[in-house]
């Protein structure tokens, strides 16, 4: 099960109270040369964290975590709050463009919140062009229990209704769901976006950014190309005139 989805799916089966919450923050940073790092913070609240301590358990045993470093995760473990809601945070690095799109499938797989992730880097002479885009559906975000073979298997196994369970546990998802996403590009600052829950929207963010290094080469270029064909021009110039003065 895929990282947000995961999160998601552990709330809604603790859900007793609907007022339960929870946060997602996705901030995606790109840096020039298209490699770059994606966050995320998750926050529970206070209704959400009770939940997961019932029955003597912890938020810690409901949401595992152990797996996440060997996949190329940073993990800070979950911060418990004066308020008595608690926060995690994970990152991880891509080193392009095309990473970026593995990256979010980890993060999100094929049912949750993000999906059809690109980013696009493109260059001319004088100018590097980013372009990112994404669809964000907290209407549309299921439990994924009905997908995964092996889990529907275990559950049906244990005569569960699979089909039921994920219709429940996808409607609380979409009640309790919300999510901040930021994609910081270079040349084009930090753009937001919020979804509230059951909301879906289109993600678009594009800059250009001016390389001055390249237009100073390109200048240099050009102008030592026409010195050149200056000098070919004056040369064989003086070239004519010679064999004419010699043909006098």
């Amino acid at each position: 099960m895929h990282l947000l989805r995961a999160f998601a799916v552990v709330v809604a089966g603790m859900l007793v109270l609907s007022a339960c919450r929870l946060d997602a923050r996705v901030r995606v940073q790109v840096r020039e040369d298209g490699s770059g790092s994606v966050r995320v913070r998750v926050v529970l609240d206070r209704e959400a964290v009770r939940a997961a301590g019932a029955g003597g358990t912890t938020l810690e045993d409901r949401v595992r975590l152990g797996d996440l470093p060997a996949a190329g995760w940073k993990v800070v473990p979950w911060s418990h709050r004066a308020d008595g809601s608690a926060a995690l945070e994970l990152a991880r690095p891509f080193s392009s463009p095309e990473q970026l799109r593995t990256v979010m499938k980890d993060l999100n797989g094929a049912d949750g919140p993000l999906r059809s992730v690109r980013l696009n880097r493109t260059r001319d002479l004088v100018h590097t062009k980013f372009r990112f885009r994404a669809r964000a559906d907290l209407a549309g975000v299921t439990s994924g229990i009905v997908g995964d073979s092996q889990l529907a298997a275990n559950l049906a196994g244990q005569r569960v209704d699979v089909a039921g369970l994920d219709a429940k546990l996808s409607a609380r998802l979409r009640d309790a769901l919300r999510m901040d996403v930021a994609v910081a590009l270079p040349g084009g600052g930090t753009t937001s976006w919020h979804l509230a829950p059951g909301t879906a929207k289109a993600l678009e963010a594009s800059s250009s950014e001016f390389d001055i290094a390249r237009a100073v080469w390109l200048g240099l270029g050009i102008v030592l190309g026409a010195a050149t064909l200056a000098l070919v021009f004056v040369g064989e110039w003086k070239a004519r005139r010679r064999r004419r003065v010699a043909g006098l």
